[in-house]
């Protein structure tokens, strides 16, 4: 009898199991290939583990993290981003000019460049579920828009060199650990929490699953999307902003190719580029794991071409691999 009673447990937690492992399937996988890959680096090169160069791994993780976060926002609820690099770019020049040539206090500068990628998320979104019109296309469109705007403000070159204090913000640290690194941490836990600890984040998983049952459920989709493309727009000109405290001057290339390599961190995170499935620790630990293959890619001189060719065949199978479900 015990037997008998025995075998169905044994099932029940073997299906168990495995349920888990293909539900987690793809972040267990992300994390297994940053573990080899941090293993194999070690091994190869000895700059490579020194604790300054992985110290400095995190520190240029932050501008992917933060454009990557709110990727997996838009994606989850079954849009797509393509502004999120020119965000940036137009916020860090806007920013950079406005230091050079205004008497506006730094600080509120800082604040009306989140604000201002906000908006431009407000923009991309209410135009999306106002017309009904292809996020692909609408941000696409802006992305065009931005890069004009870009041009326009910098003139096609360099700006002036922003304030000494800014810069100061990039190399602040307490102890071995820089701020920036520990600012980043708290926002992961933050957009983490909210994902799936909320109400409005499990909206956006209902919506990204099914616009029609989310609907039925009374859930606002307009205002849900168009808010993920809002949060979208705020950690874009976030990363701007990191960007010219590392540089010093606005650069008309900053924030180059960021809308593409977010689209990878979250593909290759788990997110389904149709919406509703993933997890922001999957994109997490793409962050981590692109990060890490852009800094191995440099130590051994790899070309920028290559690097983005890896990117590329990355896409098309996180693609390949989440399909798009019927929808209801």
């Amino acid at each position: 009898m015990s037997l008998t009673l025995e075998r169905p447990v044994v099932g029940e937690r073997r299906a168990e199991t495995v349920s888990a492992v293909r539900r987690h399937g793809a972040v267990l996988f992300i994390y297994s290939l940053v573990v080899i890959l941090l293993i194999a680096a070690s091994a190869v090169s000895s700059d490579f583990r020194q604790p300054s160069n992985l110290i400095d791994v995190l520190r240029q993780s932050i501008v992917l993290g933060l454009v990557t976060i709110g990727q997996t926002y838009v994606l989850l609820a079954g849009g797509i981003d393509m502004s999120v690099g020119m965000t940036s770019r137009v916020v860090a020049l806007g920013t950079a000019v406005a230091m050079s040539h205004t008497l506006i206090h730094p600080y509120v500068l800082i604040l009306l460049g989140l604000i201002g990628g906000g908006l431009i998320g407000f923009l991309n979104g209410r135009l999306i579920t106002g017309l009904g019109a292809a996020p692909f296309i609408v941000t696409l469109g802006m992305m065009g828009a931005l890069a004009g705007t870009a041009l326009a403000i910098s003139g096609g070159g360099p700006t002036d060199a922003v304030p000494d204090f800014f810069l100061a913000a990039y190399d602040a640290s307490m102890g071995p650990i820089p701020v920036a690194v520990l600012v980043m941490a708290v926002i992961w836990l933050v957009a983490w929490f909210v994902l799936s600890r909320t109400r409005f984040g499990r909206n956006i998983y209902a919506v990204g699953g099914s616009t029609a049952v989310a609907r039925l459920a009374a859930i606002d989709v307009r205002r849900t999307q168009t808010s993920t493309y809002v949060i979208a727009g705020v950690l874009s000109a976030a990363a701007g902003l990191f960007l010219l405290a590392r540089s010093g001057v606005g650069d008309p290339s900053l924030g180059g190719n960021l809308e593409f390599q977010s689209i990878v961190a979250a593909a290759i995170g788990g997110i389904s580029l149709y919406g509703g499935r993933g997890s922001l620790v999957g994109s997490l630990g793409a962050v981590l794991l692109v990060s890490l293959s852009s800094n191995v890619m440099n130590m051994l001189h790899v070309s920028a071409y290559y690097q983005d060719l890896a990117l590329g065949v990355i896409v098309l199978l996180g693609v390949a691999v989440y399909r798009p479900r019927r929808s209801m």
